[in-house]
């Protein structure tokens, strides 16, 4: 295998721009850290990225998604998301939204069901608090997108 080692790259126009169908990182397990926005600090690269995500209808079917295996409807409101390429551990991080025009005036909430989340799954409850600090279970649009290490 050859190597070359380049300072600059420049096209023939003098264009810096170079297209790639393939690109790896120069450290272990393909990792790569890339120069952040005010170029003085770096950011690896695979951390940063989305490992799955879900978008679910409102009659509690997926609409797409990336990494799910399976999507449970275990009630109004209580959902188990199961993740096809685990995490290496339960402490991955999730950001959820809601999307229920119903209840668009008051709290919408989801809650990690207590003590379910695992390296290849959660399950989570969708709930909406009225005025009087009342929770109820709802079944609505909703989307999560999944971030931490893989296994």
């Amino acid at each position: 295998m050859s190597t070359i080692k380049v300072d600059t790259y420049l096209t023939r126009g003098g264009a810096s721009e170079i297209a790639i169908d393939k690109l790896k990182g120069a450290s272990s397990a393909g990792s790569m850290t890339v120069v952040g926005e005010g170029g003085s600090t770096t950011t690896n690269l695979q951390q940063g990225l989305a490992k799955s995500w879900i978008h679910v209808a409102n009659n509690q079917s997926i609409n797409d998604s990336l990494n799910i295996s399976s999507l449970d409807d275990d009630g109004t409101g209580d959902y188990g998301i199961n993740i096809n390429n685990d995490f290496s551990n339960a402490t991955w991080a999730f950001t959820f939204g809601h999307d229920d025009q119903a209840h668009a005036t008051i709290l919408l909430s989801t809650e990690i069901s207590q003590g379910t989340q695992a390296a290849g799954a959660v399950d989570i409850e969708q709930v909406y608090v009225n005025s009087s600090i009342n929770r109820t279970h709802y079944d609505g649009v909703f989307a999560m997108t999944c971030h931490g290490d893989l296994a």
